[in-house]
């Protein structure tokens, strides 16, 4: 533009010096132009030096327009606001890579300089509150996710699906629930809620709003077979402890309400190791024995469990002739099985059978060696008089230490082996 201008004004200077040189200042000439009752005359020199002028301001009010051209401010605006942009989406990609580095405050820092853009999604905020969670700012976190519901209504499901999961590792159990009962309202089968929703009722130990919730976590196959076996067995355990706590006040009805239960209960749940154990516990809390040796039985019947074969033996059910004929029934078919005979060796204890309950003890250990096998045939030989056999044994009890043994009637240092 400017190379045009000194070129407009080199051709007028040169027209110029040709009009002075052709004699144009000795002899003008004369121009008369009529148009109806209007007539303008000049000279041929004025008109000339005119049409230069003219020519003149015309370029330079071109130059002079094109120059603050409002067009070109629009552009410059419109580029301006462009680089704002990007710096803004600079911070927000910068706290996002702050973020999957795991630098809370750097991350955080940009972040917030990224919301001041009119463009910043909920994204910003759902990745600041991350960070501040992990620097341990609970009321930042709380906030930026309340700011974010304010501003993106339409994410407010996620927010406070965030906010449910912020609370429940912050270990805020009620706040967390609470949030997820107002989102299920509308979202019945989201799985990610319901699956926190699961682990938020384990938590409280609420099994009774996990039992309800149970339906919508097989329909939405949040739980595989597995896992949902094992949660109902958890469940039944706790109504079992439920009613254990009523009957333990006293209140016969609970009593049998527990047993009422049990033989409610689903076919499996009367053979698990894990279920038969915790209710035959509870009933020798309430002082039901018998009641407890007879599930004991009738889950060992059905399925063979050495777990359970020595639980029968190592606890007092007050029936020891009647577990002595039942476990010695058990040994026709399992005849190897060295819990069996580490529980036959005590029954025969409280039977009084000391040279029984010995041998049972020797086949046990001769099967597979083990701590209490070592330990009761230990004590056994030591209230037996046999003393150097006996501290043999107790030697390798304290070397396999690890077991307790359970309080069993001895014989006299007088008695005779049986």
């Amino acid at each position: 533009m400017i190379r045009l201008f000194i070129f407009s004004l080199l051709a007028i200077v040169l027209a110029l010096w040709v009009t002075l040189y052709l004699g144009f200042p000795a002899d003008p000439g004369y121009l008369l132009i009529a148009f109806g009752n209007y007539t303008f005359e000049t000279s041929l020199f004025a008109l000339l030096v005119a049409a230069i002028f003219l020519y003149t301001a015309f370029r330079l009010f071109l130059i002079l327009f094109d120059w603050i051209n409002p067009l070109h401010l629009l552009a410059a605006g419109r580029e301006l606001n462009l680089q704002r942009k990007a710096k803004a989406r600079s911070n927000s990609v910068e706290g996002l890579l702050c973020l999957a580095r795991g630098n809370w405050q750097s991350s955080l820092k940009f972040l917030k300089k990224g919301m001041s853009d009119k463009d910043a999604t909920s994204i910003n905020y759902l990745a600041a509150a991350y960070a501040a969670f992990q620097l341990g700012q609970r009321d930042t976190w709380i906030e930026l996710l309340e700011e974010a519901e304010q501003r993106f209504p339409t994410a407010r499901s996620t927010i406070n699906y965030v906010k449910a999961q912020l609370h429940y590792q912050s270990g805020q159990l009620e706040q967390s629930l609470a949030v997820l009962e107002e989102l299920k309202k509308n979202a019945l089968n989201d799985g990610n809620l319901l699956s926190l929703l699961k682990e938020v009722y384990v938590q409280l130990d609420d099994w009774q709003h996990l039992e309800e919730l149970l339906p919508s976590l097989e329909k939405n196959k949040i739980l595989d077979a597995e896992d949902l076996a094992r949660v109902q067995k958890r469940i039944f355990m706790e109504k079992l402890y439920d009613s254990f706590n009523n009957a333990r006040e006293g209140n016969t009805d609970s009593l049998d309400e527990l047993k009422k239960l049990w033989k409610k209960a689903p076919a499996e749940f009367h053979e698990d190791e894990k279920v038969v154990t915790h209710y035959a516990d509870l009933l020798m809390q309430l002082q039901e024995d018998q009641d407890a040796a007879k599930v004991l039985e009738t889950a060992l019947s059905r399925t063979w469990n050495s777990k359970l074969v020595r639980l029968y033996g190592a606890k007092e059910y007050g029936t020891s002739a009647q577990q002595l004929l039942v476990a010695e029934n058990w040994l026709k078919t399992n005849p190897a099985d060295s819990e069996l005979l580490l529980s036959l060796g005590r029954i025969c204890m409280r039977n009084q059978l000391w040279g029984k309950a010995r041998e049972y003890y020797e086949a046990s250990i001769k099967i597979a060696p083990s701590a209490e096998a070592y330990g009761e045939l230990g004590r056994l030989l030591k209230h037996l008089g046999e003393i150097e056999a006996s501290e043999t044994y107790l030697k390798s009890y304290g070397d396999l230490m690890g077991a307790q043994l359970p309080e069993l009637p001895m014989p006299k240092p007088d008695q005779t082996t049986h």
